[in-house]
């Protein structure tokens, strides 16, 4: 069995220093993510929201679009004059008795 201060060795060598790196790595991507000077390029909101609008009605009427053919295409396969329809009134030849 183990004795506690193997563990504490694990934990110390193999896990603090995954945690150490994880943690300096995320604070330095931080740290050179901001920019010293004034920021260069404004957000205008109104454009952005209506852009978003935009590409949400253009995937809209894609979708409504592909709905609308599936449904025309389904009515007209399986119309009641469509004779394939219907299965057909005589029994099968090589029916098991």
């Amino acid at each position: 069995m183990a004795s506690n201060l193997t563990i504490w060795r694990t934990v110390l060598f193999a896990v603090l220093p995954i945690i150490v790196i994880s943690i300096l790595s995320l604070t330095i991507a931080i740290a050179y993510g901001q920019t010293s000077g004034a920021p260069q390029n404004y957000v205008i909101r109104r454009v952005e929201i209506w852009g978003l609008f935009y590409r949400g009605m253009v995937a809209a009427f894609i979708v409504g679009a592909l709905v609308q053919g599936c449904t025309v295409y389904i009515a007209w396969r399986f119309r009641e004059s469509n004779k394939k329809t219907h299965p057909s009134r005589e029994p099968p030849e090589d029916s098991l008795r």
